[in-house]
């Protein structure tokens, strides 16, 4: 039979192809980030090797910088999949939904609260690594990152007049900002003992205490 009897025809041969390459790539891609989150825990950022990867995934040293780029890069792609899988798209939408002010920061809270548990374990694994210039990079993109969720949320409540009088938006969105950090959220969690819970209640009204003025409906 040539080409041309195929039944199933050459063009629905090469798609099969393709599909079959791109699943190969994504099965690829799991493995490695599943090995980098392993060794990251392990052994820390710094302790941990493109080669120790390779070996853990299965593959060659060369498919890691091809599939991710860098250590770097593998970290930061897995701290964008923990977003993902926090829900990011749907805190978004529930907090802008939420129309009281008070119920918006709490709601802020609560989403800080869930990304910070879900990535914790990598997050105490590059701890140690501040010095890296992968990972100043990191944090100072983390932190733009969360300036920019945090603007509307901000915009919204100084639309309303919810905000303390001696606040402009721009100081606002500083104290939210410093407020959201990870730092408390790991005192919190890893130096006292708090549960998840206890630390998005207490961010939750602190956010309130610190932003919203009599007009602001602040609520416990």
């Amino acid at each position: 039979m040539g080409a041309s009897d195929d039944p199933v025809g050459p063009g629905t041969s090469r798609t099969y192809r393709s599909r079959l390459r791109e699943e190969r790539a994504a099965d690829t891609q799991r493995r490695i980030a599943i090995a980098a989150s392993e060794m990251f825990a392990e052994h820390g950022f710094g302790g941990t090797t493109v080669t120790g990867i390779a070996q853990r995934a299965g593959v060659a040293a060369p498919t890691v910088y091809a599939t991710f780029g860098s250590k770097g890069a593998i970290l930061r792609a897995l701290l964008m999949q923990m977003e993902h899988d926090a829900d990011g798209a749907g805190w978004a939408q529930r907090i802008a939904d939420e129309t009281k002010p008070h119920g918006k920061l709490v709601a802020f809270a609560q989403w800080t609260t869930a990304l910070f548990a879900s990535s914790k374990v990598t997050i105490l694994a590059v701890r140690g690594a501040t010095g890296d210039p992968a990972i100043i990079k990191l944090r100072d993109e983390g932190d733009r990152h969360r300036r920019e969720g945090l603007r509307p949320v901000i915009a919204s409540l100084a639309q309303v007049h919810a905000l303390r009088h001696e606040l402009s938006e721009q100081r606002a969105l500083d104290r939210a900002w410093i407020l959201t950090g990870v730092e408390p959220y790991l005192s919190a969690t890893e130096g006292c003992g708090w549960t998840d819970e206890e630390y998005a209640q207490w961010l939750g009204a602190l956010l309130q205490e610190q932003l919203l003025g009599p007009g602001g409906d602040i609520s416990a």
